[in-house]
């Protein structure tokens, strides 16, 4: 059993068996000699690629879409709890198209029960695989009572420059003169 002062503390009750002691001592050793991954592993933004994931699935990503960016995969992951907490609310689907990088307006529609989407796409260009997407997350976070109508546009940063020319002259007027008679 584990001495006080040997440096190893075990998380293991007293009444721990000889060989649990040996591999909890053995696994102690290894990850000693490795980076500790266990801070970094729930943290979407952090953990590795191949964690992103799983860790999507412990938190209840409803619309996880493998063709999505990383970016956006751990940006829904690390959003995923407020996502969830607002579905079904305008916020809520604000929130949740924000998580795969679109800017978004999600105001009340005509008719009851009924919800305008506008997006706006930054870098994405405009194709139907974006709009597939966003139809699938607008879907997937809405009430299911509830009709969207979306609009999706491209959003640019275009300038507008105004001018101005002023010109200053000065202005001679000059009156005829009348000829003087050569008799005089």
């Amino acid at each position: 059993m584990s001495e006080p002062n040997s440096g190893f503390f075990s998380a293991q009750p007293e009444s721990r068996t000889l060989i649990e002691e040996a591999l909890e001592y053995a696994w102690d050793k290894i990850l000693a000699q490795q980076e500790n991954p266990y801070p970094d592993l729930k943290n979407p933004q952090l953990t590795p690629d191949e964690f992103v994931v799983l860790l999507a699935a412990e938190r209840g990503v409803a619309d996880w879409q493998p063709s999505d960016s990383k970016a956006q995969q751990r940006k829904t992951t690390e959003n995923a709890f407020s996502i969830h907490s607002q579905a079904g609310t305008r916020y809520g689907l604000k929130g949740a198209l924000e998580a795969l990088g679109f800017t978004s307006s999600v105001t009340r529609g005509e008719k009851p029960y009924s919800i305008n989407v506008e997006g706006l796409l930054d870098e994405q260009p405009l194709t139907a695989e974006i709009s597939q997407r966003i139809n699938s997350r607008v879907t997937t976070y809405k009430s299911e009572r509830d009709t969207s109508i979306i609009t999706l546009s491209r959003l640019h940063g275009a300038k507008k420059y105004r001018g101005l020319l002023l010109q200053s002259s000065r202005i001679v007027r000059v009156t005829a003169a009348e000829p003087d008679s050569p008799f005089m």
